[in-house]
């Protein structure tokens, strides 16, 4: 498996959750995160984030969202192993995985 990490879409605001711009618009992640993801209206089609999740209510919201996406384009880019293990210790939405 490669070290290399995925590329951030340049339209998320800088933070630990992030997309890779990959998206296909379907409106299921943001269905699931619509204070955090750009909404997909007005000739917007590129998913991203527009806040980054505070609280255990937007992390859960966030963490959703990653999960719904069928192309994993959502991601966790930051070494919190609450999250990480929220997560799956999952390749397709962590950057960085936890020890075995």
């Amino acid at each position: 498996m490669s070290n290399e990490k995925p590329s951030r879409f340049e339209k998320n605001v800088s933070g630990d959750f992030y997309t890779t711009g990959d998206c296909l618009a379907c409106d299921a992640p943001e269905s699931e995160a619509r204070d955090l993801l750009a909404p997909l209206e007005g000739g917007n089609y590129d998913t991203y984030f527009i806040k980054q999740p505070e609280t255990p209510e937007e992390i859960e919201r966030a963490c959703c969202a990653l999960e719904v996406c069928c192309v994993a384009a959502l991601r966790y880019g930051d070494k919190n192993p609450n999250i990480i293990r929220r997560l799956g210790n999952n390749p397709e939405y962590c950057d960085y995985l936890l020890p075995d």
